[in-house]
């Protein structure tokens, strides 16, 4: 698979000799401004892609078997820090491109790989003018792919191959298409929310297991696990994305890599530590909230941060 690449940034490096988490935290630092761009792995049996926009992860995708599919960051990332064999590439682009390039992993398209050959070039022009298209066409050659950017129903902007961006009007797009033995696919492109920072997973996960682990030395194991597995089954009844997390028999919740967005997952947690402090409540009274205000010490600026008390009953504590 090969997209339109932009500036190379790191060039066919072995994935077991790459420290990505020194990756991601210089994506953040670079003098020309936080990078815009993809980490492409190449694996023997898929093409794996980090995305990062303004020096952030804010999604993944995997190519495998000519399939795209969106998949968690947690889970491509764990997968490339572990591996023994694939080769690493860095690219940075415009973001225009970069949202292009997720889509393709996000999106349903409008309609796809139609042979060239197959399709009247001009009813379909005809119809993306009526409909006023804003979207954009991907072609694909051999798995080399190219796009054309619509802005009300006219080609504005392309991204070959090998080449810049530059503006194309319909005459030359049509002229192009009709000398080309490719696939075309159109795509709506419609604005695509970021995936959950793996970050702000564990973020929660700490001041929630400090939590737990804060009432175990109060009321005792037994009490702590009687509210904690209860608050999570009644959390889980409008959140089905706790189903990722897993409570371990010493009480501490670990999770598998999911899907999500950061209010998402920021809602779940709310209401997970809401549902668990109300029943916890009901044994200590008061005495709980000055529990859970210790606990709150380390965490509390990152929680605010995350916009944490917005969604949660613990707004209700004084956190300065």
């Amino acid at each position: 698979m090969v997209f339109p690449k932009g500036n190379l940034i790191l060039n066919n490096a072995p994935v077991q000799y790459v420290n990505f988490d020194n990756i991601l935290n210089q994506a953040k630092k670079t003098r020309e401004g936080h990078l815009m761009g993809y980490i492409e792995i190449k694996y023997p049996e898929s093409f794996e892609y980090l995305f990062f926009k303004n020096g952030e992860t804010i999604s993944a995708g995997i190519c495998s078997e000519n399939k795209l599919e969106e998949h968690p960051l947690g889970q491509v990332l764990d997968k490339a820090k572990k591996a023994h064999q694939g080769i690493v590439n860095i690219y940075m682009i415009d973001e225009d491109l970069l949202n292009i390039i997720m889509i393709l992993f996000k999106e349903k398209p409008l309609f796809s790989d139609k042979k060239i050959g197959n399709v009247d070039l001009g009813v379909l022009f005809n119809k993306l003018e009526t409909l006023k298209f804003s979207g954009f066409l991907s072609l694909n050659k051999s798995n080399k792919y190219s796009f054309v950017k619509f802005d009300e129903g006219n080609p504005e902007i392309i991204y070959p191959l090998k080449k810049n961006k530059r503006k194309i009007d319909k005459k030359t797009l049509l002229d192009l298409l009709k000398s080309e033995d490719m696939l075309i696919s159109a795509y709506k492109g419609r604005k695509m929310k970021d995936q959950v920072n793996p970050a702000l997973i564990d973020l929660y996960l700490k001041f929630f297991n400090s939590l737990i682990r804060s009432f175990i030395d109060i009321v005792g194991v037994s009490l702590v696990r009687r509210t904690l597995i209860p608050a999570y089954e009644n959390a889980c009844q409008g959140l089905d994305i706790l189903r990722s997390f897993k409570i371990e028999d010493d009480l501490k919740i670990t999770y598998e890599p999911f899907l999500a967005t950061d209010e998402e997952i920021t809602r779940a947690f709310a209401a997970w530590i809401d549902q668990f402090s109300d029943a916890i409540f009901v044994v200590l009274g008061r005495k709980t909230d000055d529990i859970i205000h210790s606990s709150l010490k380390d965490y509390r600026f990152a929680l605010k941060s995350s916009s944490f008390f917005e969604f949660s009953k613990l707004s209700r504590l004084d956190i300065e």
